[in-house]
């Protein structure tokens, strides 16, 4: 380790930059069925930053594991593996939790691309949806409600886990770490594989029951891109970004009429890549309603956030109401209120999820308008 550091080049603020990008483009997309994470050029990018060569990692993964029991085990000895290792010892002698937390969502992202490829030579985005749909509750991927949210997970306890063993370097835990790593992603992707194959040999899928005419379809696909697109620029410029807009704050704040200080301690919270998911999801499902620019940009803009946020029964398994109360429950339970909110009144409650609901609303509004 201290031998590669030595030698290494660390353009430190373009590393974390980059990471910090390459981690949130990876979580937004696997929202997607069937994506692939193309992480192979990622390695020589994070090469560059680092200023050190394929060589160097070779040799170094090769001295590490020398003499030792694992010197012919393939998975301790991958040298891109232990390049990846080596960042995430990087960060935690750097004291940089916040870079170290992303270096293991990555290195996590890696074992699914791996095994993306090797499970899945070709895929079918309906098979892919469906078999995510019927996936029992306690699966990883349906409990976690999205493989982004699963990954974003197991990240979370490795760091738990491992931290303590990696900033000691012996070479026993990080064998350790490094077989865990890949056995937890391995075992999920396993049974949704088996649920997936076993739905392409049936024939379900989740395609409609009429198909819309040449026409329609091509104005659909075209609506669904550019909604798609704006609100992956609008959750990059949260999460990526860490873009907070203070007028559309207080606007909110004054609107849904909520304390000054819980509102401020709630949008804190928000500039996490961990929540990209969440946003984009929001940000779609109020795109995907809006009638006209006039319930964004102009007078309608209120009376279309109540009404979203006013529904009492639908049979939708996914809706913006549902949504906005998701990311508020996680982001109370980051500032500790999430207690106290369960002992308000609904009408609290609701005038809370209210707030959030027009502030992610009008960064998206005064993005577009």
């Amino acid at each position: 380790m201290e031998q590669l550091l030595a030698k290494a080049k660390v353009n430190d603020s373009v590393l974390k930059s980059y990471l910090t990008r390459v981690v949130a483009k990876n979580l937004g997309s696997l929202s997607e069925p069937c994506y692939y994470p193309q992480v192979k050029k990622d390695y020589y990018d994070f090469l560059k930053l680092t200023g050190l060569t394929e060589t160097d990692i070779r040799e170094f993964a090769k001295r590490r594991w020398k003499g030792s029991k694992y010197a012919k085990f393939a998975t301790q000895t991958n040298a891109v593996a232990n390049f990846y290792v080596f960042l995430l010892q990087y960060f935690l002698k750097k004291r940089d939790t916040r870079s170290y937390t992303y270096m293991m969502v990555f290195f996590m992202i890696r074992h699914y691309a791996n095994l993306m490829h090797k499970t899945f030579k070709y895929c079918n985005n309906d098979t892919f949806k469906y078999a995510l749909e019927v996936l029992t509750k306690t699966h990883l991927f349906a409990r976690e409600k999205t493989i982004s949210n699963a990954i974003y997970y197991l990240a979370g306890e490795m760091v738990r886990r491992w931290t303590k063993a990696l900033r000691g370097g012996d070479l026993d835990d990080i064998s350790k770490f490094m077989q865990d790593s890949r056995t937890r992603i391995s075992q999920s992707m396993k049974s949704f594989a088996q649920t997936y194959y076993r739905a392409a040999e049936e024939g379900s899928g989740l395609g409609s029951e009429k198909e819309p005419s040449e026409d329609e379809n091509e104005y659909q696909i075209k609506a669904a891109e550019k909604g798609n697109k704006l609100a992956d620029e609008i959750t990059k410029k949260i999460t990526v970004y860490r873009f907070a807009d203070r007028k559309a704050q207080e606007d909110s704040r004054t609107l849904a009429k909520i304390n000054s200080s819980l509102a401020t301690q709630i949008i804190s919270k928000l500039n996490n890549i961990k929540y990209s998911d969440n946003l984009r999801t929001i940000y779609k499902l109020f795109l995907k309603d809006l009638k006209d620019a006039d319930s964004l940009c102009g007078k309608k803009y209120d009376a279309y956030v109540r009404q979203l946020m006013s529904i009492k029964r639908t049979k939708v398994k996914i809706y913006f109401k549902q949504q906005v109360n998701i990311l508020l429950l996680n982001l109370l339970e980051e500032i500790g209120y999430k207690s106290k909110y369960g002992k308000l009144t609904s009408q609290t409650q609701f005038l809370i999820n209210l707030f959030l609901a027009y502030y992610l609303t009008m960064i998206l509004k005064n993005t577009v308008c």
